[in-house]
């Protein structure tokens, strides 16, 4: 329902964008046909949408759409038909009919008032609806009570006519004329009788009260009661003066009546006859009463009636009243019903007389205002009204609330009657207005807080007679305040009376007082408080002050409350009189030390005079009047201060401190920074003087005392030495409130220094502060070390007591002072003074701890204080700053802007003439800076480094050199700190932030400060390659981060090599670009402006072009208009929106972006917002949302590098020059980051493992097809990433310590992308940028150890455990190589790895999250785990997790370590220094623990950790138990095979192979290998075997034809040759390559022959071919064949020849094929190296095997003259040979056990390479699996030394030639 009405109120306020939402909720409203068609039953939805649809109308009842109108009218109508109960739901109960009747009646009325049409609609049939409730009510007649009781609530439009029959219908059928005690005997038109006669007919009605046979007897009793007459009350009260008495009880029951006759017997059976006669009355029937008196009332303010029925109303309502004197007199004894029955009854009588009452003056605001008989009718209600008003007084029930709002609207009626009428009505109002207000202020409970319901009425009635008859009445009113002031000086002989009345008449004078002082108040007239104020202050000083009464403090509580309201003659004369008064106080009680003090004399000085002075504070507007008021305030605290400092025996903080609120309150708009006159500097001074003397201030110690109570009474202070260390270092010993004041008064506190000259060495103003008597005094050697003591404690400690000697005992008071002052100013709001709103430097407290330092010629120990003091009040900045870390919203804007006040305003102070203020300056912004980083982002603080220095020079010193040169120096080492160390952190953000002030220096009106900045600017260098702004592992030296920093910078740089930007000129070409993209728009405005917009019209001068441009040759560019701008920027926010959403459909469709025009139009659209940004049109803000919300997310859509520099470039921009934009871009950048997760985008794309010349592999050496090469490069989608991801850091950097707002959105992209499942891309290419994502996780936990997210402690736990999680995931496949053509990846994917070991392993464990999480997990009441069964939401099962985060951290650090390593070697080959962890040795025990914590994380990376480390036995061991005791956890996992299904296993017909028939297809080469003779054919291994080939299609199998043909000589069951048998029928090509290998198996050579095959290699010749055409060696054959050395068509033959030697020589170094003359040798046309004729490979070589051919692969003298044109191994091209043969040696070891299981399948084919020596074992060694891979790689460059230019090969060459003829 509450959803409903929601979207119903957004409908209303945008009615035509939601019609839909409208008509389908109109479409939910009950059918018409179905509520006209007898009694329906409505569902509870249906009345929701009634309900809505109502309220819609009452909210926007002018919408073009009529259905909502009609549907609510139908419902209308149909109310009588739900009458029934079967119409409602059926879980619907009276109850909730009645809220339902009362929501849709108040919405139809209020619809009825904003529409006519409408209203007329309704009142149409409103009056049938109500006949229809009133006459029969239905079945149910609770249902139409409800109704009607909403009714008298709302009451809809009605027509004249019907009004008319609904009151008769009303009064008919209706209690209003039924007997009651105080009827008229007379009963217009024979009521009675007709209401006999139709007693019958109405039973059935709601109205009907059952009660018609009573009517004879209340008209017996109604001629009783209305002998009385309307005066019947009036001998009730005699008022004298003050005096007030009562008649009471039976007695005045008697007189009320007139049967009083000096006995009671007859009054008490006439009190038992009316008590009776109101109790026959039903509860029931008083309510309906009160339902028809609202309906008549409500029925009389909708239309007119005719005038006779007017009167009978008036009559009924008349009646009913004069009854109520007669009902509320009655006692409670008197009653017969008690409890609940009789409070019913009380509490429903009263409701309808209140009823009465409304009726009674609707009835009388009918009549004509001016008639004669109108005004008669007037006076007679007034008179009426006020019985009634006095006689809720008198009543027993005044307490309860009923009678209470029956008291208040009998009042408020009073007050509407005065003011309409006027004249003679408001005279005798006023008259009897008098007493009754007397006799409220009589009843004693209104001396309490809350004078009650009855005080506040006769208040508010009396402020409203005020305020309305103050011009026109003005006589009779002043009389009416005359007459309440002068009785409070009534005494009547008081003194002389019994205690009894002693006791009453203080209560009359009090509320009186109270009630004055109210009305003063409320009414606000200056006239007023004149009156009044002369009577109270004469009072006050006509008593006796030293013992003053509660009148007396009511008194004053009033005179200080009407001198608040600021007229300057009240004021003045209120503030002397307490003035003096509070003097009095002090002077008095300094005389009266051994008297006893009375209550009322303390309370006058503790609470009731210092709250006056309080109330006036606060009251005060007037500027001149504060300035006075706080001039007199300070004036009476330096009196008070130095009379009490007098006080033997007394405490000074006793008198001064009551004070201390009020000095707050007056001082809380006081600018300190403006010039203070010295008088008032003085005050000051003197204030904090006496409060550091009577430890007033809150302590400032950083470490306090535990708080102890302390009275504040003068009999409970302490001895006064302890007083100033006890001040300094707590507990505070006085009222907390004083506390809080003293902290108020020290923001609006001005430096206290009095004079610029020796402002401490002048001790005589110092020594007028101590009283000749005081102990004290400067004569007090103890008292002075006692001071020195405390200042020494408030100054930490840095100023010894020692050392203080020097200084007086004033001295050290004052200096005391001014500690306190300047500490408290930093503790208590961080430091910022009273002032303007703006949090700018100037209101910066350090503006005032500076002052002191200016004072020149100091003694050494007073500057050592004051230095101190600096220093302190700094320390107590930063704990302020440190305590609200974790602030979020206003209070952490508030924080973030105080501190940066602090910082501008430090850096402004470097320019400062003395030069000990320069330094302190600079320590303290150093410390800042290192403390809260953000402010080197900060705007204004990076303007105040870079321009302010120069504009706010003082210009007394502009002409002293020196000094120019000294502050310009100071100034040039600052910012170069200042911006390396914010280009270290977040370089994208410090470059953005630069080219912002590089725009702005662009609009310099002066430019002679240009030199500084470029000077600064063009030393400063970032980049990938070497450089000296910063060492170790920074932040911009995570290559990610640095990769979008060069975006950030605008340069076209390429990042796929390393580069070095100067800061200086990109940012002058990128803010250049961007101010002209700025002016771009701002001329298309000021275009579209002056032609008056782009639409085509006509005027008087022409048409609309022309009149454009007859502006523009005239020069008159008028302002431009609102809807001007509005429009133009609709039509450019329009057209940018359009083109980017074709660039997202142009990549959709997978067509090329244009870089240069994607770039160009999200730069003019971004300059296009920013030129807007104060714009709060609701259409920009519209189109804004969208345009950021595309220039957010179209670079992820479209997904390319060059893409996500645009995006990196345009984000800088936004959130540089906009910072407030900073949550709603990353807002969206972490939707579009999560949605590229959902789409499996860059390192997301998990169903992309590899792409690239490896896949054509994957089936044969890991399982599953080969990955289709996808339409988008992974590669650049991950390189996207890589760029967007180094923007997040940066924004981290920046936001991570006062954005907690966007650091949660940085949490919720974590969040969302390290849940499980993992969402990662296995591709080898996406490692680094991993690595980097895991690094943000863990840099992003690291703030719950700043405090800054400590309220997310377990989230942010919960959080680094799925980053541990995600980072040991990455583990679980096996490493894999990938080579790209970028020239800087491979070596930044190692310098990312390694920047997370670095981080990892520096990490500091988090004390509080051991402790907490220790082997349970537990956190304020939650846990992470589990307490009953060990549970952890991402480990899952686990015993101790403390333990266990520490082994997974261990084992995540050596993996990472060792992967780090490992690409480190791959983006340097050639370098063949060791690393730090190959060297590092790692026991068994720790390899066993490692296997274990990676198996029970995920067993794939145990098995992976295996196949990483492949020659450690304990590894290998420990993982074998771990697959076989876990054998039915892994089944899905195909590389646990090798761990149990092996050679013994089958021997032993191990268990564990009945595992095989449920476990995942392996690889082709994998389950190859169990087809070996070890295998021994075994059934269940055999039949995987077959069930893993059969899985693949038989052409991707037939690359290991030789192997399975040689598998069938082992195949006894034939298992084998059925495969292939159903395999051929499956493909003809498998069918004839096995047909092909079966012949070559049968057909046996002849004796002494070979058997030749012929093979055929296109486009090739021979290198002895080429020997024959040319003496030349192969360098001058490329010159003849491809050019000249150096141009493009020999250099790329080069490259060939370079990367097909390099991949020939690794697999020469594996297969060992021998015989390589140059026959053997062929050459392509584009330079590539093939070799041919492999008849010796392996253990077999020509000669009998004499291996002449030493080298490992050819690589003779002139092959090197093209790999090496140095001749000595230094050249380019020589490394890059050798690196792609260490790459390649590389690569093949990653498939060592694939390709030695191929190999050794062939062991028995009787080939000749496997008939001698041991050439599986060899080839094995040649893999060298016990190296590392820094190891290997080091091998591979001794072979390739080792085969360069070798002599064996040479001289092979030449027995080749000398033999065969075969060219060298």
């Amino acid at each position: 329902m509450e959803s409903l009405m929601e979207l119903c109120d957004l409908i209303a306020d945008h009615p035509a964008q939601f019609a839909e939402k409208l008509s389908w909720i109109c479409g939910r409203c009950p059918p018409p046909e179905s509520l006209l068609g007898g009694s329906p039953r409505v569902t509870r939805s249906q009345l929701n949408a009634v309900l809505a649809v109502a309220r819609f109308l009452s909210k926007c009842s002018d919408a073009s759409d009529l259905r909502p109108k009609s549907a609510v009218l139908e419902f209308l109508r149909s109310v009588p038909a739900s009458f029934d109960r079967s119409f409602w739901p059926q879980s619907f109960g009276t109850d909730l009919i009645g809220f339902f009747f009362v929501d849709f009646l108040g919405y139809v009325s209020k619809a009825a008032e904003l529409s006519p049409d409408f209203a007329s609609d309704v009142a149409g049939f409103s009056g049938e609806v109500v006949v229809a409730a009133i006459s029969d009510g239905g079945e149910d007649l609770a249902v139409s009570r409800a109704f009607l009781t909403a009714l008298s609530q709302n009451f809809p439009p009605i027509l004249p006519h019907d009004a008319e029959k609904l009151i008769n219908m009303l009064i008919d059928q209706s209690a209003v004329v039924s007997g009651n005690v105080a009827q008229s005997p007379v009963t217009p038109r024979g009521r009675n009788a007709a209401i006999s006669e139709t007693s019958s007919s109405a039973q059935s009605s709601p109205m009907n009260n059952g009660n018609h046979h009573q009517g004879n007897e209340s008209n017996e009793v109604s001629n009783v009661s209305g002998s009385s007459g309307s005066g019947s009350s009036k001998g009730s009260m005699v008022m004298n003066g003050s005096s007030i008495m009562w008649k009471s009880g039976v007695d005045q029951l008697g007189v009320t009546f007139g049967l009083n006759d000096g006995g009671s017997g007859g009054g008490a059976a006439m009190l038992r006859q009316q008590v009776a006669q109101f109790e026959e009355e039903s509860v029931e029937n008083l309510e309906k009463q009160e339902v028809a008196f609202k309906l008549i009332a409500h029925i009389l303010e909708k239309a007119r009636v005719d005038t006779a029925l007017l009167e009978e109303v008036r009559l009924i309502s008349k009646r009913q009243l004069q009854s109520m004197y007669v009902f509320l007199r009655i006692r409670k004894r008197d009653w017969s019903e008690h409890g609940a029955l009789l409070k019913a009854r009380i509490n429903t009588k009263l409701s309808v007389y209140r009823a009465a009452v409304e009726l009674t003056l609707n009835c009388l605001a009918c009549y004509d205002t001016d008639g004669k008989s109108a005004k008669k009718l007037a006076h007679e209600t007034v008179a009426l009204l006020m019985e009634a008003a006095e006689a809720c007084l008198q009543s027993v029930w005044r307490k309860v609330r009923i009678c209470e709002e029956l008291f208040g609207c009998l009042l408020s009626g009073l007050a509407q009657i005065a003011v309409k009428r006027g004249g003679q009505a408001l005279r005798i109002l006023l008259i009897r207005l008098k007493p009754v207000v007397l006799a409220v202020c009589t009843q004693a409970e209104t001396w309490a807080s809350s004078q009650g319901a009855m005080f506040d009425s006769v208040l508010k009635t009396s402020c409203e007679i005020i305020e309305s008859c103050w011009t026109k009445e003005r006589a009779p009113v002043d009389t009416f305040i005359m007459g309440l002031a002068t009785s409070i000086r009534e005494r009547n002989d008081y003194e002389e009376q019994g205690c009894k009345d002693k006791e009453a008449m203080p209560v009359v004078q009090l509320n009186v007082v109270r009630l004055l002082a109210d009305l003063n108040v409320a009414v606000n007239k200056s006239e007023v408080v004149d009156m009044i104020l002369p009577l109270f202050i004469e009072s006050l000083e006509e008593g006796d002050a030293t013992t003053p009464s509660l009148l007396r403090l009511r008194l004053l509580d009033a005179v200080s409350r009407m001198a608040s309201l600021g007229f300057e003659k009240s004021y003045r004369e209120t503030v002397v009189l307490m003035t003096r008064s509070y003097l009095n106080k002090l002077s008095s009680l300094g005389s009266a030390d051994n008297k006893t003090v009375p209550q009322e004399a303390t309370t006058e000085r503790v609470e009731t005079l210092p709250a006056g002075f309080l109330l006036i504070a606060s009251g005060l507007t007037n500027t001149k009047l504060r300035s006075d008021y706080r001039h007199r305030l300070l004036s009476l605290c330096s009196d008070v201060g130095l009379a009490a400092e007098s006080k033997s025996g007394r405490s000074g903080a006793d008198f001064l401190g009551p004070l201390l609120p009020a000095v707050a309150e007056i001082c809380s708009d006081f600018d300190p920074t403006v010039d203070v006159e010295p008088s008032l500097l003085k005050l000051f001074r003197n204030l904090w003087f006496y409060i550091a003397l009577f430890g007033l201030a809150p302590p400032i110690q950083k470490v306090q005392q535990p708080l102890k109570q302390v009275s504040t009474t003068l009999n409970s202070v302490g001895s006064i030495g302890t007083i100033p260390l006890q001040a300094v270092g707590g507990p505070y010993m006085w009222n907390s409130q004083w506390s809080t004041a003293v902290q108020r008064i020290a923001q609006g506190t001005p430096p206290l220094v009095v004079s610029s000259v020796k402002w401490l060495e002048d001790e005589l103003e110092l020594n007028a502060l101590h009283n000749p008597g005081s102990r004290r005094g400067n004569g007090n050697e103890k008292a002075a070390l006692t001071q020195r003591a405390a200042l020494s404690t408030a100054l930490g400690g840095r100023v010894d007591v020692a050392a203080m000697t020097t200084i007086s005992g004033v001295k050290a008071t004052y200096l005391l002072a001014v500690a306190f002052l300047e500490i408290i100013r930093f503790s208590s709001n961080g430091g910022i003074l009273n002032g303007d709103s703006s949090l700018t430097a100037s209101r910066s407290a350090f503006s005032c701890v500076f002052e002191y330092l200016k004072t020149p010629n100091l003694m050494p120990a007073v500057f050592q204080c004051l230095m101190a003091t600096v220093h302190r009040a700094f320390e107590t900045a930063v704990i302020w700053l440190e305590d609200r870390i974790s602030e979020t919203g206003n209070e952490a804007e508030v924080r973030e802007s105080t501190l940066f006040a602090h910082a501008c305003f430090l850096i402004k102070s470097m320019s400062q003439r003395e030069e000990h203020i320069r330094e302190v300056s600079v320590n303290l912004l150093t410390q800042l800076r290192d403390k809260f980083p953000q402010v080197l982002w900060n705007s204004s603080c990076v303007d105040s480094l870079l321009f302010s220095i120069h504009n706010d020079t003082p210009a007394i010193v502009v002409n002293d050199p020196a000094w120019v040169v000294t502050v310009r120096s100071l100034y040039q080492k600052i910012v170069r700190e200042w911006i390396i160390k914010s280009l270290s952190y977040a370089p994208c953000s410090s470059q953005g932030l630069l080219q912002e002030k590089l725009c702005k220096a662009n609009t310099w009106q002066r430019a002679q400060h240009t030199p500084d900045v470029v000077s600064l600017l063009s030393e400063i260098r970032i980049g990938t390659g070497k450089t000296d702004c910063w060492n170790g592992i920074q932040t911009a030296n995570i290559p990610a981060v640095m990769a979008a920093a060069a975006a950030a910078s605008g340069g076209n740089l390429k990042l796929t090599e390393a580069f070095n930007l100067e800061v200086l000129s990109t940012g002058i070409v990128s803010a250049t670009m961007k101010c002209n993209h700025a002016g771009e728009i701002a001329g298309m405005r000021r275009l579209y402006n002056s032609m008056g917009g782009f639409q085509s019209g006509t005027s008087p001068t022409g048409f609309g072009l022309g009149v454009g441009l007859q502006r523009l040759i005239s020069g008159a560019f008028p302002q431009q208009t609102e809807a001007e701008d509005e429009q133009f920027n609709g039509m450019l926010l329009t057209k940018f929106v359009r083109l980017l959403q074709q660039f997202v459909s142009a990549a959709e469709k997978g067509w090329e972006v244009d870089k240069s025009q994607f770039r160009e139009t999200c730069s003019q659209a971004t300059a296009l917002l920013l030129s807007n940004l104060g714009s709060t049109s609701k259409s920009y803000v519209e189109g804004f949302s969208q345009l950021l919300r595309l220039l957010c997310w179209c670079p992820a859509y479209i997904s390319t590098s060059d893409a996500m520099e645009t995006g990196v470039f345009i984000w800088t921009w936004l959130v540089s020059s906009a910072p407030e934009l900073g949550s709603l871009v990353l807002a969206e950048l972490v939707d579009a980051w999560l949605w590229t997760i959902d789409t499996k985008r860059g390192i997301f794309a998990s169903d992309v493992k590899y792409s690239g010349p490896a896949a054509k592999l994957r089936p044969q050496l890991s399982p599953g097809e080969p990955e289709v090469p996808p339409e988008v490069n992974p590669v650049e989608q991950i390189m996207a990433h890589r760029l967007w991801l180094g923007f997040f850091i940066d924004r981290f950097e920046v936001v991570r310590h006062n954005s907690i707002e966007q650091l949660l959105l940085l949490g919720r992209m974590l969040q969302g992308t390290t849940k499980l499942p993992w969402n990662f891309s296995h591709h080898p290419a996406a490692t680094g940028t991993f690595f980097t994502v895991m690094l943000l996780g863990l840099k992003f936990c690291s703030c719950q150890s700043q405090r800054n997210l400590q309220n997310f402690k377990t989230g942010l736990q919960l959080l680094e455990d799925r980053i541990y999680r995600a980072s040991l995931g990455w583990f679980a496949f096996e490493p894999e190589w990938f080579d790209t053509s970028y020239m800087n990846f491979t070596q930044s994917e190692a310098q990312s790895v390694t920047a997370f070991v670095h981080y990892l392993s520096n990490e500091r464990a988090d004390a509080a999250v051991q402790s907490d999480l220790k082997g349970r997990g537990h956190e304020n009441g939650n846990s992470l785990v589990d307490a009953s069964d060990q549970y952890h939401p991402v480990w899952g099962q686990m015993e101790n997790y403390a333990a266990g985060r520490e082994k997974r951290k261990q084992l995540l650090l050596m993996l990472c370590q060792y992967e780090a390593d490992r690409l480190e070697v791959w983006a340097q080959p050639t370098n063949t220094k060791e690393t730090s962890t190959s060297k590092q040795k790692i026991s068994s025990e720790k390899w066993i623990e490692n296997a274990r914590t990676a198996f029970s994380v995920d067993p794939r990376i145990a098995l992976s950790l295996a196949k990483r480390f492949p020659t450690n036995t304990f590894l290998k061991a420990e993982v074998t138990q771990l697959v076989q005791s876990h054998i039915l956890d892994i089944r899905s996992i195909p590389e646990a095979l090798p761990y149990f299904v092996t050679p013994k296993a089958v021997d032993e017909n191990s268990a564990l192979l009945q595992q095989l028939p449920h476990w995942a297809a392996c690889s082709i080469t994998q389950a190859l290998e169990f087809l070996t003779p070890a295998y021994k054919g075994h059934p269940r291994v055999m039949a995987y075997v077959l069930r893993v080939l059969e899985s693949y299609p038989p052409e991707r199998v037939t690359f290991f034809m030789p192997q399975l043909v040689q598998a069938l000589r082992y195949d006894e069951e034939k298992l084998v040759e059925g495969y292939l048998l159903r395999a051929t029928q499956r493909s003809d090509l498998f069918a004839h390559i096995l047909i092909w290998h079966l012949q070559g198996e049968t057909e046996v050579p002849e004796s002494g022959q070979e058997t030749v095959s012929v093979k055929v290699v296109p486009n090739t010749r021979s290198r002895s071919q080429m020997g024959e055409t040319t003496d030349g060696g192969l360098y001058e054959i490329f010159q003849q064949d491809y050019g000249t050395v150096g141009s493009p068509s020999f250099e790329a033959a080069r490259e060939n020849f370079i990367i097909s030697s390099a991949g020939y020589a690794v697999a020469s170094l594996l297969l060992q094929p021998k015989d390589r003359h140059n026959g053997n040798l062929l050459f392509d046309n584009v330079g590539r190296l093939v070799h041919i004729d492999f008849g010796f490979i392996l253990e077999t070589s020509p000669g009998g095997n004499m291996r002449f051919e030493s080298a490992h692969f050819k690589l003779s003298h002139e092959m090197t003259q093209l790999l090496d044109p140095s001749g000595v191994m230094k050249s380019d091209t020589w490394n890059q040979f050798v690196s792609l043969c260490v790459k390649g040696y590389l690569a093949a070891r990653r498939h060592m056990d694939g390709i030695i299981s191929t190999v050794a399948l062939m062991l028995d084919s009787g080939l000749p390479c496997f008939s001698r020596g041991d050439p599986i074992g060899n080839l094995r060694k040649r893999f060298h699996p016990e190296m590392s891979e820094r190891e290997a790689a080091n091998f591979m460059i001794r072979v390739c030394t080792d085969a360069y230019n070798k002599w064996t090969t040479a001289g092979y060459d030449l027995i080749q030639y000398l033999q065969q003829g075969i060219e060298k």
